[in-house]
């Protein structure tokens, strides 16, 4: 049997990249199998949300979590570039968003003390400081196996990020509507969130109606601790 290279060669056109069939991820070897998994099924599907978020037969449900914060990371360059005509320092000074008449201004994490930055800056440093955290070798020493000290990064991580959809859709509900309607990302971030408990709807900031999909009748078994303490990173004007 001819094993087949699963590989994008120099020269592919982008509409032929990662053209290769389906393999079960118990047919599949190697440290980053999980990872050309998931992204197999994304390409196939981006709509097909529970393929997505369910565990695979096998799979380690912290495993399974990582890969994804690693592919949302990836996938909110691609985000940020979509809305790079109007995520200007000129146009937003600070990140905040109003909600219900009520005003949240969010201080960058990156300094010490937490101050307030213009939102594309607020954004990109998340997105930096989540990537870090993700390739901290102590925490996350192998992607066969998260430690509890990776698990309890988890929450604090979907939060953060969850702040930037939010903006997107208070201030650019036209954009928030075009990417999702092509790539389903906040749907897929919502989904996993919620499904793994890892963020609690009020924390999404963005409605409940949003994104909503018909839910999966089975629970998985609550083990992950949701803890949504935040430090000072919030101000409400």
């Amino acid at each position: 049997m001819t094993t087949q290279l699963r590989r994008n060669r120099p020269g592919t056109k982008r509409k032929e990249l990662y053209n290769w069939p389906e393999l079960p991820l118990d047919e599949m070897d190697g440290a980053l199998s999980t990872q050309q998994h998931l992204q197999t099924l994304i390409k196939k599907d981006p709509s097909d949300i529970w393929k997505l978020v369910l565990l695979p037969d096998g799979q380690d449900k912290y495993v399974w979590i990582y890969e994804h914060l690693c592919q949302f990371v990836v996938e909110l360059h691609r985000y940020c570039s979509f809305h790079n005509d109007v995520w200007t320092v000129e146009n937003h000074p600070d990140m905040h968003i109003t909600i219900n008449g009520e005003d949240t201004v969010f201080l960058s994490s990156a300094f010490r003390p937490p101050k307030k930055v213009p939102a594309i800056d607020y954004i990109t440093q998340t997105i930096e400081q989540t990537q870090d955290t993700l390739n901290n070798s102590t925490l996350f020493p192998s992607r066969a196996f998260i430690p509890e000290e990776g698990q309890a990064k988890f929450v604090e991580i979907y939060r953060r990020l969850a702040r930037i959809f939010a903006f997107s859709y208070y201030h650019y509900p036209g954009y928030f509507q075009k990417f999702e309607k092509q790539y389903y990302l906040f749907t897929r971030f919502k989904a996993l969130g919620k499904y793994y408990k890892l963020i609690k709807q009020e924390s999404l900031l963005v409605p409940e109606h949003v994104a909503e999909i018909e839910p999966f009748k089975e629970e998985p078994k609550d083990d992950q601790d949701e803890n949504e303490d935040d430090d000072d990173e919030e101000e409400n004007d």
